[in-house]
């Protein structure tokens, strides 16, 4: 009879447990860039590398992929300076050619991106870290791995009966 009543707390407390994790719910974090400036971030990295999403498949869009890298990937210390560096991009694009760089000619555009690639600092930092998030994000996906590069994701490939 102890045993049952043993084995009813038990399945209670674990129940109970159970439930209360499903109950609490934390509050939702602000994004760490507006929309206006997550559209900016877009551009820019479709101007970096055009994105072929039908070609070359991800479980992500890129703007998924780049938003994760910079809640994840980046220090606080980073992730201000990467700010900082977006500042920058708009207050220089804004002040060079009195428009944002969204009504930039695509010839600007580039123009733009590569006067930033090589500026030193948090510009640089701010397109360096985009640059190379859009790399990684293309050279990651499935189609690029098996066909281009080889890549097996077995690993340890097994060939069977082969003659020695």
């Amino acid at each position: 009879m102890k045993r049952r009543k043993a084995v009813q707390t038990i399945a209670l407390g674990i129940g109970g447990l159970g439930f209360l994790s499903h109950c609490t719910s934390t509050p939702a974090l602000p994004p760490i860039l507006e929309i206006k400036d997550q559209h900016l971030l877009g551009l820019l990295t479709e101007a970096i590398l055009p994105s072929k999403s039908e070609e070359f498949p991800t479980p992500e869009t890129r703007m998924e992929y780049l938003l994760n890298q910079i809640e994840g990937a980046l220090t606080t210390e980073e992730l201000d300076g990467y700010q900082r560096g977006l500042i920058i991009f708009k207050g220089l694009v804004e002040q060079t050619f009195l428009m944002p760089y969204e009504e930039l000619d695509f010839k600007t555009q580039n123009y733009t991106i590569l006067r930033a690639l090589n500026h030193p600092g948090e510009l640089g930092f701010f397109m360096q870290k985009n640059r190379k998030w859009s790399l990684h994000h293309f050279r990651t996906s499935e189609r690029y791995m098996t066909e281009f590069l080889n890549f097996e994701f077995i690993p340890n490939r097994h060939l069977g009966c082969v003659p020695v």
